[in-house]
Parts: C-alpha cells; sequence; structure tokens
C-alpha cells in the first residue's frame, strides 16, 4: 500500500481539487524539501561507519564526479555553506580522503582530488546510497522516474535563471563534448 493511497487531504486544504494539503506548486516543493531532508537524514546516519558525515560525502561525491575541483566549484555544487564547506575539505585533506593540489598553469588556484583511500571511501559509501536510492524508488514506474526529474529540471532551470548556473547545475558540472570540425 502506497502512502498516496492512504493520506486524506486535512479539512483546511487549499487545494483547489482538494488532493493535497496545499494548492499543488506550493505542495511539490513542501514534499521536495521533506524528501530532501529525510534523505539528508538517512545518509548521514548510515555513512557514519565509512567515517562520513553528509557535508564530507557531499564534498567527496562532488571532487570524485568533476575530477578536479576548485573551491569555488565544489560550492556551487554543493548547497553547503562556505565554513561547513572548508571544515568538512580539511577533515578530508587530513584523514588522507582528498588531496589539494596546485597546478602548474595557474600557482594561485588550488585544485582537490581524491587519493586512492579516498576512491576507496567514495566506492564504499555510494553504495550504500545506490542501494537506499533504490529501495526508496523500486516502485515507482521508471517512465514516472523519469517525468519527475524532467519536472525537477524544468523548476531548477527557471529557480536558477535559465543563464549558465542553471545549465552547469543540470549538467552537475560535465563539460560539454569537443565540436567536431
Amino acid at each position: 500500500m502506497t502512502a498516496a493511497r492512504t493520506l486524506r487531504p486535512p479539512a483546511n486544504s487549499v487545494d483547489p481539487d482538494g488532493e493535497f494539503p496545499l494548492g499543488p506548486p506550493e505542495y511539490f516543493f513542501y514534499l521536495l524539501f521533506q524528501a530532501a531532508r529525510q534523505r539528508d537524514l538517512f545518509f548521514d546516519r548510515e555513512l557514519a561507519p565509512v567515517g562520513l558525515n553528509l557535508a564530507q560525502w557531499r564534498s567527496l561525491a562532488i571532487i570524485r564526479r568533476l575530477e578536479s575541483c576548485t573551491m569555488t566549484a565544489l560550492a556551487r555544487f554543493s548547497t553547503i555553506d562556505r565554513t561547513t564547506l572548508t571544515r568538512a575539505v580539511d577533515q578530508l585533506v587530513t584523514r588522507g580522503v582528498v588531496e589539494r593540489i596546485v597546478p602548474d598553469r595557474d600557482r594561485r588556484q588550488i585544485n582537490l582530488q581524491l587519493t586512492t583511500h579516498g576512491k576507496t571511501v567514495y566506492s564504499q559509501a555510494v553504495e550504500i546510497l545506490k542501494d537506499r536510492n533504490r529501495r526508496v524508488l523500486s516502485e515507482v514506474d521508471p517512465k514516472r522516474l523519469r517525468e519527475a526529474t524532467r519536472v525537477l529540471q524544468e523548476a531548477l532551470l527557471k529557480l536558477a535563471g535559465e543563464g549558465e548556473l542553471a545549465i552547469d547545475l543540470l549538467n552537475f558540472g560535465a563539460t560539454a563534448p569537443p565540436e567536431e570540425a
């Protein structure tokens, strides 16, 4: 039995159709926030045996995704405040999970990369997360999941201003393939 079948909107529902407690746009973002928060709480708890907290995990995952990234790029994708982010990265560096690299082309810049140990920690953590994601979404039809993902893409595009930031966030840092001549 799914939650949608057992829920009844309260008598004070403001949804014109009476299906949800709030209007669909407001309820959508309320549910999005609550789902993300519950997922974060779960991951913060479940990543402890691997030696990570949520801020460290996000940092680790983004550094791995970008392969080599600056603190600016990490801040852009992580949604973690700069003080917490710096502390998380410092802890990862101290533990030998991440290393700071100064590129030859620009000695003023510092890039972050996973160490060999960091790749191992990432592999352990990502399995915990993938397993949870699979279990949470196991009964959702793949077509509906893709449609929901497209709705979130549209919302993010509008929220981030439809410019370079939005495109960068939607592509999660992936660079465009080189153009063919």
